[in-house]
């Protein structure tokens, strides 16, 4: 993928894995964000992609904004300034939560703020055993400002989400786990083993039904009960006259795996 400075993108067996390289330890910045979400667009559109993996090549996932911008832009109390960046930053998120594949997150090191809520917009997150996360924000007197909020609200209810940000601590994996922050805890030398299984199990999915089951999932947690149903039958129909739904039955009934062609 052109034009990338901060984040390499990795393309095989129809799992892409982006991974972020901003030294020391991959700061969000207006750039990285641009780069996000220019990243996440062309992986959303390209047919070859069934499944994307986000990690970092650093020992920190993500420490969060950028202090030293965040600082200049506190100084100068440039407001405009702060609301574009972390418009960017809802951007990237945006694209993450409509994507149409499944997206894991492999949090190979320290995750806090910014990074943690870049992680909520996956659909799984895998965490090493060494690592925190956080949403420290409270303790800069600011808060999670690119959509984490509702994302985290949701993942683990009112009560735990607000006392997380606004105690502001950093919790070690285990903790995180048993927030139900993410779905599964690894050793450090196995945790990208662990995620790309899952990947690979994903990837060989009939990817116009993942797309439907991911649509169906969030509207069954944004609308009533009744017009939630009325969205799995429509998903239900348009699957039903697609080739892979043809191929799915055809080999169940001859007892073989499906080779599933996609969009």
């Amino acid at each position: 993928m052109n034009g990338l400075q901060l984040l390499t993108v990795d393309i095989k067996d129809h799992i892409a894995c982006v991974t972020m390289n901003r030294p020391p330890v991959n700061a969000l910045n207006n750039e990285l964000a641009k780069e996000l979400s220019a990243a996440f667009l062309n992986l959303k559109n390209d047919p070859e992609v069934r499944v994307i993996v986000i990690t970092s090549s650093r020992k920190v996932f993500v420490a969060g904004a950028d202090i030293v911008m965040m600082k200049g832009i506190i100084e100068t109390k440039a407001l405009g300034e702060m609301l574009d960046f972390d418009r960017r930053l809802q951007f990237a998120n945006s694209i993450l939560e409509d994507m149409p594949k499944p997206t894991i997150a492999v949090i190979n090191g320290h995750s806090m703020g910014g990074g943690t809520e870049l992680a909520l917009f996956c659909d799984f997150r895998f965490i090493a055993e060494t690592a925190t996360i956080g949403l420290p924000e409270i303790n800069l007197g600011l808060l999670p400002g690119s959509g984490g909020i509702q994302k985290i609200v949701r993942l683990i209810g009112r009560t735990k989400a607000l006392r997380l940000m606004l105690q502001g601590n950093a919790l070690s994996a285990q903790e995180a786990f048993n927030l139900g922050l993410v779905e599964e805890v690894c050793a450090a030398e196995n945790l990208m083993d662990s995620a790309m299984q899952l990947a690979r199990n994903l990837a060989q999915r009939a990817p116009v039904a993942v797309a439907e089951i991911k649509k169906c999932v969030n509207a069954a947690l944004e609308l009533e009960r009744d017009s939630s149903l009325a969205y799995d039958v429509r998903g239900l129909g348009k699957l039903f006259v697609t080739e892979d739904a043809g191929e799915g039955l055809k080999a169940f009934l001859e007892k073989r795996p499906a080779v599933f062609k996609g969009f």
